[in-house]
């Protein structure tokens, strides 16, 4: 895997959020890492449906349907190029010589709140909302960005990533470097499990 050529087009992404959630107040970190966490769980989903993979469905009391297993594990949580591989990176980064916070609580939370219609990601945004924007942004994005950059579908969630990487080096100026842990472990986590049938 070119891990170059796909952090310098990691970088042609984080040029685009740079611009798109740029205000006359300054960069918006909330929504930068709403979409760089969420779109690097989505990846991971969409990953594993382009490889016809495997998924271990949870259905809910109102017929809503998660997605879990190995296979979207791997992308996540697994491996030097995973999702908490980066954000692991970023914390080692930002807080050297501390403890990277431990992951295990936020991935039970995941599992416990599925289907529960009070959840809130981040206590402020319902599943269904982050769900609809990062699926528009990810199809607003596909043949321009991501086909572009990758070169099969299982680099997708590498390049988001590192996309996500770089967007927390950015949130820790303005929240710590725990907090945008465990948000974009949250976001991440939760984008990983939905589909169309999920909202």
């Amino acid at each position: 895997m070119d891990l170059e050529r796909i952090a310098r087009n990691a970088g042609s992404i984080m040029q685009m959020f740079n611009s798109v959630f740029s205000t006359e107040k300054g960069f918006d970190a909330q929504r930068g890492l709403l979409f760089a966490s969420g779109l690097a769980g989505y990846a991971c989903h969409q990953a594993v449906k382009a490889a016809n993979g495997n998924f271990v469905v949870v259905g809910t009391n109102d017929n809503k349907k998660f997605y879990m297993g190995d296979d979207v594990n791997k992308f996540l949580l697994e491996g030097q190029y995973s999702i908490l591989s980066a954000c692991r990176g970023f914390y080692q980064q930002a807080a050297p010589g501390e403890d990277v916070p431990d992951v295990i609580p936020l991935v039970q939370r995941a599992a416990s709140v599925l289907g529960d219609p009070a959840y809130r990601i981040w206590n402020v945004f319902p599943p269904a909302y982050v769900y609809g924007e990062i699926k528009n942004c990810w199809d607003g994005i596909y043949d321009n960005m991501t086909v572009k950059y990758c070169e099969s579908p299982e680099e997708w969630p590498v390049l988001f990533a590192i996309v996500l990487q770089n967007m927390l080096m950015i949130c820790s100026k303005v929240i710590t470097p725990a907090d945008a842990f465990r948000l974009a472990m949250e976001c991440a986590l939760f984008l990983s499990k939905m589909d169309e049938d999920s909202i």
